[in-house]
């Protein structure tokens, strides 16, 4: 197993444990969602002033223009796009860590991994594709995984499971709209784009965080877990999602990024206790088949740098 490799298997495996630490943090999602954003930010914003002023890897980094040859590129419409990219994410967030609230961790993570099959379905009105057999097909049997999942939920009286539902699936919405949008930002290299869309996926919770003022340490446990949070799962994982990007495969990652979903459901069976039905593991497992069918499709292509769990 080579190094880029074992990168990517930390920064899936940071992803699939989210749900754990966020269900261990005493703050409202949209609070949690703001610090990650901040945290992240500053974290890879401290990593892009480092490769600014690092000649050497300027020069062995061909993705990585000058900052003033980056903006002499960047469109007005770029930066548009990265900025309600951004505010996408901050509420893709939102929504996700919410459903945390009613449905179990796996559950959620397995809906939130219908984004890929929204994006085949949505292809055609914003990418121009034509919505293929096999499209329609992934599209079905993604239905029918929801279906059973919500069979499995259906009768245990102590989940709301459809405000669960609806959080989790609003969360896949609002994560593919970011793998759509993504496709049409150009000259804007991967640490930059992330670094400005956490940016602005705080700055966009940053108004109802005020209003609210409601954000409250209740314990040191919360503040490392929130730390944890922004730094590694969002900031490290980043990194070393990124930096294994160039000696990896397009397929590699596809194939690898399915450890995020498949760990998280691990997480939330043998560390949170959270139930798991046999019908919610034959539903995850049409749900997942179906985002490999929509990945293998060269039109659109959905594996962008700044995919699972933004």
């Amino acid at each position: 197993m080579n190094k880029a490799t074992v990168k990517v298997l930390i920064a899936m495996l940071l992803w699939g444990s989210i749900g754990v630490f966020v269900k261990n943090i005493s703050l409202e999602s949209v609070e949690i969602s703001f610090f990650r954003g901040i945290i992240g930010s500053v974290f890879l914003g401290i990593v892009l002033l480092i490769r600014i002023k690092n000649k050497k890897m300027l020069e062995q980094d061909n993705d990585l223009d000058s900052l003033e040859n980056q903006d002499k590129k960047q469109s007005k419409k770029s930066i548009i796009i990265l900025i309600i990219s951004g505010m996408a994410i901050g509420f893709n967030w939102v929504f996700l860590f919410n459903s945390y609230n009613y449905i179990t961790v796996a559950n959620a993570t397995i809906i939130y991994y219908l984004a890929p099959v929204i994006v085949i379905f949505v292809s055609p009105i914003f990418l121009k594709e034509k919505l293929t057999l096999k499209k329609v097909i992934a599209v079905i049997c993604a239905m029918i995984g929801l279906i059973l999942i919500v069979k499995s939920g259906s009768s245990n009286a102590n989940v709301d499971l459809t405000k669960g539902i609806i959080n989790a699936f609003a969360a896949a919405c609002l994560y593919a709209s970011v793998i759509i949008l993504n496709k049409f930002i150009k000259n804007v290299d991967d640490y930059t784009k992330t670094f400005i869309q956490l940016f602005m996926a705080s700055m966009v919770l940053l108004p109802w965080v005020i209003y609210r003022n409601t954000v409250v340490f209740d314990s040191a446990k919360s503040i490392i877990l929130i730390s944890v949070l922004g730094i590694a799962h969002t900031g490290i994982a980043y990194c070393l999602y990124f930096s294994s990007m160039k000696d990896l495969k397009a397929q590699s990652i596809a194939i690898l990024g399915y450890i995020d979903p498949v760990s998280s459901v691990v997480f939330s069976i043998f560390l949170l206790k959270e139930p798991f039905s046999v019908y919610q593991l034959i539903g995850g497992v049409i749900i997942l088949l179906s985002a490999v069918v929509a990945e293998k499709s060269p039109k659109p292509k959905i594996i962008e740098s700044e995919e699972s769990n933004l």
